[in-house]
């Protein structure tokens, strides 16, 4: 009686051991990342039409901050898993004019975004190395958030009689504001040990990032799409 007890007792204790040694599939994370974003078709709104020639436009990418918090779901040697969670990111570009009077603009819009996001993870080797599919939609923090330099005021311009760069920048703000993000992406990742993450994330803007009010100055309503890639590191918790 004594042994068929021992057994028992050996039993449970090996099956708890197993229990407390397996890895749940549930972990909370937070990001911290950065990367490039471009916006192009700023150059349709504020030339639409071709009222005259040699000049040219130029899109630049702008340097991006990210940064969220996510849960993560995936058992341990499963080929699948998901992620969702809150983030905030920028999309942001800047548009560079050029023409042979020597003059020069740049216009620079800059919108800040809170939102969630949701993706399929792929796990090829059920561990490790991920590929991520799915999609974020984000609020605009600050509808307004474009700005603009110019030389227009340099007196060889003076017959132009242009508006001053302060009146310009504050026209686009006006006229010319930011819209909500929703956008498609995915990427790669890489998940070292238990605890730490590295992500690369492609994401293409399916809106039009922004709109163009009613207005007296040739500005047209067109299609602006932005694009974001981003790098990030993230910290992951068991729960």
């Amino acid at each position: 009686m004594n042994i068929i007890k021992s057994v028992t007792v050996l039993a449970l204790c090996l099956s708890c051991g197993h229990l407390s040694a397996q890895e749940t599939p549930f972990k909370l994370g937070v990001r911290l990342g950065g990367g490039i974003s471009v916006t192009t078709g700023l150059d349709k709104i504020l030339v639409p039409e071709d009222y005259y020639s040699n000049y040219s436009f130029k899109d630049n990418w702008q340097l991006t901050p990210t940064v969220g918090v996510f849960a993560q779901y995936h058992v341990d040697g499963s080929i699948i898993g998901v992620e969702g969670g809150f983030s905030y990111w920028q999309k942001a570009s800047q548009l560079v004019y050029n023409d042979n009077k020597e003059l020069n603009y740049k216009v620079t819009p800059r919108y800040n975004y809170i939102g969630v996001s949701a993706l399929l993870k792929i796990y090829p080797w059920r561990k490790g190395f991920n590929i991520s599919i799915g999609g974020r939609a984000g609020a605009n923090l600050n509808s307004k958030g474009i700005s603009y330099d110019s030389n227009q005021e340099d007196s060889k311009f003076a017959n132009y009689h242009f508006a001053t760069v302060a009146e310009t920048e504050r026209l686009m703000k006006e006229k010319l504001t930011g819209q909500p993000d929703i956008a498609v992406g995915g990427g790669f990742g890489y998940e070292i040990g238990n605890h730490w993450a590295l992500d690369l994330r492609y994401f293409h803007g399916l809106n039009s990032t922004i709109k163009t009010e009613r207005n007296d100055y040739n500005w047209a309503e067109h299609s602006t799409h932005g694009q974001n890639i981003e790098l990030s590191i993230s910290y992951l918790f068991k729960l």
